[in-house]
């Protein structure tokens, strides 16, 4: 990476082909680097170290095919991986939200308004976000600062920065911010990564108080933080004093993303920290919450957060014009003595994204769609529109299945069984055996009933283990979020996968179709390899009796139909074959019933 950014930054200095075909191009090509770079700040030391003389003509090659220095430059440092740079790459974040935190520093905006952008970032890197973030028109000056500590990372991004014709004095490379982050605009920072066992939110919320120290009145700073900033804290200790003191001063807005936005620690989820301590009308003591963990960053999503935060406290903003999407206007004084998430999802239900009629409207068609399918099952859902001013209580899983010991909870929880894999077989038919189900079969990998455990050696292996009842719901979220109901039971559920059982008190607010129904919900962005939440974080409405009555019969109508289409579809599909297979072999033939006048 040294050699190969270094030759490049060279030609486009000297704006000529490097290899001129003659012996000795090494040692020109160093006289040429200590010519333009005599303080050895940019690339004479890399220049000097390259011992490979057939180099400079695959870079001639490499600029000519990618029309130009720059279009070199950023290809070697898109396939980076591909050359061994991993290291070069850990921190690299996903183009969507690369593209998010562009719309939301709006420099072409800053840069009509002010004259010129600047734009800071104090953890460079190599400087991805920072060039991401600096798209302005030709026409539209802007001043770039990076903050790399490291010497080798500072070198690289002030080559970068050079090929993308940036003259003298349009950007500077520094190992420590100075005071370049209080003359920014805007100041964007992906804060340094940290292992989980490492990682303290105490001192995350010091950095980010450090960058809110730094704004200077107008100027807004984009910072990707670990998501463990938005978890639940107590208000009075350290953290969540920390917290509530950024909340008050600086914080615009707050964004829950999805898993898996830095691919390469697809384990560490961040969250979006918007600060801008400036308030353009009475909404100050509000601020924005977003939470759209449950959900892959789309085009979409993207332009319709970027439109609710840039819009939101602006001036002549009207809140009855603008109806937000994505995120929650919440009130700063609750959500800092509260103990509870920063964004939970549950909040983000307050506004429905999508109209009620339309939903009855679609029902309608997906009825007269099945009628159409099979005339003679017709099937009336009666779903309307609710008159009710007010949602269902909710409570989370946690709480519904807290008073197990009392029998006060609705809910019970018990984990799988860690069954050893050499007990496992598939179903022979005999009837000597338990039903396994794990998360294989509640993803649907697996038929139910296809894998067993002999039942003598199950009872001696694990003689306390307990088998599910009928009605038994079992969940998983590992491999992927997913629910079933037990309807015979007697299995053997393998854990990770859990069973939850409805008690008697719950009975008034659940069945097991209707549970399952309402798990269902629960879902993983691509990319993630984390559930959204926790179980025990998931809300449950609790219905009313009426509602739960019509709710379950409609999914029994609804068990019904997908058995029979599954039947119909594998009848289907068996009919085909053996036509085909006759067809082939000669020993069918289809016959012409057709009436013929």
């Amino acid at each position: 990476m040294a050699a190969l950014t270094s030759l490049i930054a060279l030609r486009h200095c000297i704006d000529d082909e490097l290899d001129d075909g003659e012996p000795g191009v090494l040692g020109r090509l160093q006289e040429r680097a200590a010519e333009h770079d005599p303080a050895d700040e940019l690339l004479r030391s890399e220049v000097e170290a390259i011992r490979a003389p057939w180099l400079p003509k695959v870079v001639d090659e490499l600029v000519e095919a990618a029309y130009g220095a720059t279009g070199a430059y950023e290809k070697i440092m898109d396939i980076r991986e591909r050359l061994g740079a991993t290291d070069l790459t850990a921190d690299r974040l996903a183009p969507p939200l690369a593209r998010l935190i562009a719309k939301l520093a709006a420099a072409t905006a800053r840069a009509d308004w002010h004259g010129i952008a600047r734009i800071a970032d104090p953890y460079a890197g190599t400087g991805d976000l920072l060039l991401e973030v600096s798209q302005l028109r030709d026409d539209q000056p802007m001043h770039l600062t990076a903050c790399c500590s490291d010497p080798y990372l500072a070198r690289l991004t002030r080559r970068r920065l050079s090929v993308h014709d940036l003259h003298e004095g349009d950007f500077s490379v520094q190992t420590t911010p100075g005071s370049s982050l209080q003359q920014a605009d805007v100041i964007v920072a992906q804060l340094p990564y940290r292992a989980g066992e490492e990682r303290n939110v105490n001192d995350t919320f010091e950095l980010m108080s450090e960058l809110s120290a730094d704004l200077r009145q107008g100027a807004t700073a984009i910072i990707v933080a670990p998501a463990d900033t938005t978890a639940a804290l107590d208000p009075i200790s350290q953290a969540g004093k920390l917290r509530s003191h950024l909340i008050k001063d600086a914080t615009k807005a707050i964004i829950r993303l999805p898993g898996g936005l830095i691919p390469a620690r697809p384990g560490y989820e961040v969250a979006l920290w918007v600060l801008n301590s400036y308030y353009g009308n009475d909404l100050k003591g509000n601020l924005l919450v977003a939470d759209i963990s449950d959900q892959p960053l789309t085009e979409g999503i993207v332009d319709a957060l970027a439109t609710d935060i840039l819009t939101w406290r602006e001036p002549g903003y009207d809140p009855a014009a603008h109806r937000l999407s994505y995120a929650v206007q919440l009130p700063i004084a609750a959500v800092v003595r509260s103990s509870r998430t920063l964004t939970p999802r549950y909040l983000n239900l307050s506004e429905d994204p999508v109209d009620p009629h339309e939903q009855v409207a679609r029902s309608l068609d997906l009825e007269r769609m099945l009628q159409e399918a099979r005339p003679s099952r017709a099937m009336d859902l009666h779903i309307e529109t609710s008159d009710a001013r007010s949602r269902p209580r909710t409570e989370t899983l946690g709480r519904l299945t807290k008073g197990a010991r009392d029998k006060a909870n609705l809910l019970s929880m018990q984990r799988g069984t860690r069954v050893d894999v050499a007990l496992i077989r598939q179903q022979s038919g005999r009837t000597n055996s338990y039903s396994l189900i794990g998360p294989q079969e509640v993803c649907g990998r697996a038929p139910l009933g296809s894998r067993v455990v002999d039942r003598l050696e199950f009872e001696r292996r694990y003689p306390n283990a307990r088998r599910s009842l009928p009605g038994d719901v079992v969940i998983t979220t590992i491999p992927e979020p997913g629910v079933i109901v037990d309807h015979d039971g007697y299995s053997v559920v393998e854990f990770p996968a859990r069973v939850l059982r409805i008690s008697e008190l719950g009975r008034e607010h659940f069945t097991s179709r209707v549970l399952a129904a309402l798990l269902s919900r629960s879902s993983r962005t691509a990319g993630a390899i984390r559930p959204v939440q926790r179980l025990e974080e998931l809300w449950l409405p609790l219905l009313s009796p009426a509602d739960l009555h019509r709710f379950d019969r409609l999914l029994v109508e609804l068990d019904e139909r997908r058995r029979l289409a599954h039947i119909e579809l594998d009848a289907l599909a068996e009919l085909g074959q053996i036509a085909a297979t006759g067809l082939t072999d000669g020993t069918l033939t289809l016959a012409d019933h057709s009436t013929q006048d």
